[in-house]
């Protein structure tokens, strides 16, 4: 790699790493316990899946939306394939995307198609997973009903599982990879997450539960647009966590094939969606009033138990949490009528 390209993916480096810290996600602050390339590549796969993420969020038309996005994953496309210090290219089209919005396509791009192509390069990860995370938020213009719970696994795949299924090439594993267990790990994140924002999700017309699922409770689409303490909805979030649960127990897998330099971001990733898991069987009328969250003291406990060595050494593995169903230690309150 020449001088000039060396300095456009430092760049790069800079800009991805600038748009994860300003995220504010805790997502972010796990990439601290990385060795520093592996840091880096982590800040240019969580830029790329933040900005696909926020074209497929904003308020602009939905049309407008899904052609934004399809150029993206043009754009995407063109720039993985080759070597890594090739020239930055776009996909056709831009000027007419990019008339009278306030969205610099192009200015992305060029902010984040080196470090990510670098990253990608360096770290052997096959484009189809980069390509599916666009495919997911191009999903999500398009339907935000599940009639089957198939569907919405279908769904968790491309907006979680491949994201981490990339995760698993920057952190490093022994061959051969273990998908399954990374596909189910990133849907139990990714449903942890349906099940905190549920009524977030319905101030937005969106409803992920799946059809059959909460059907079987005798609900309909009104009471999960409309949500209110009612005590077939707590049974239908309940039966969620523990499928979550199960999920969570067959993801933790992951860990028997990493390299030890990935091993404590992912444990630290597994126990704090595990713990938001648990937080919501605990008390799953709390989602019709508030987006479900972990406090400071036990946020703070995990970070800590992850970054101070010999208490992460101590962590047990498995965690005590594996093969434990969220709903045993759910303390029922009193039924309200629907």
């Amino acid at each position: 790699m020449n001088s000039i390209k060396r300095k456009e993916v430092a760049k790069s480096y800079a800009a991805v790493k600038r748009i994860s810290r300003r995220s504010g996600s805790s997502f972010y602050r796990s990439f601290w316990l990385l060795p520093r390339e592996q840091r880096d590549a982590m800040s240019a796969l969580y830029a790329f899946a933040r900005v696909t993420d926020d074209l497929g969020d904003c308020n602009e038309p939905i049309l407008l939306r899904r052609r934004w996005l399809d150029w993206w994953r043009q754009t995407t496309a063109m720039n993985l394939i080759g070597e890594a210090d090739g020239e930055l290219r776009l996909a056709e089209g831009l000027e007419e995307l990019s008339a009278n919005t306030s969205v610099d396509l192009a200015g992305r791009a060029r902010e984040i198609m080196p470090a990510l192509r670098h990253a990608s390069d360096r770290y052997l990860i096959p484009s189809r997973y980069l390509l599916e995370i666009v495919d997911g938020v191009l999903a999500d213009q398009q339907k935000n009903r599940f009639d089957t719970f198939e569907q919405l696994e279908h769904y968790c795949y491309l907006v979680a599982s491949a994201v981490g299924i990339a995760c698993l090439y920057i952190w490093g594993f022994r061959s051969p990879l273990p998908k399954q267990a990374a596909v189910d790990c990133g849907l139990a994140f990714q449903l942890t997450n349906i099940l905190r924002d549920v009524s977030e999700d319905a101030s937005r017309g969106r409803i992920y539960l799946p059809r059959q699922h909460y059907e079987q409770h005798g609900l309909d689409e009104d009471d999960l647009l409309h949500p209110r303490r009612d005590a077939r909805l707590r049974c239908l979030i309940l039966d969620e966590t523990r499928r979550a649960s199960e999920l969570f127990d067959s993801g933790w897998r992951v860990w028997d094939s990493l390299d030890d330099a990935g091993r404590p971001m992912f444990s630290m990733m597994w126990r704090t969606y595990r713990a938001l898991l648990q937080r919501i069987a605990e008390d799953p009328d709390a989602i019709v009033q508030r987006r479900v969250s972990l406090g400071m003291t036990e946020r703070i406990g995990i970070v800590s138990r992850h970054f101070v060595g010999p208490l992460y050494r101590r962590l047990p593995i498995p965690p005590v949490e594996f093969g434990r169903d969220p709903r045993d230690s759910q303390t029922a309150p009193a039924e309200t009528n629907p």
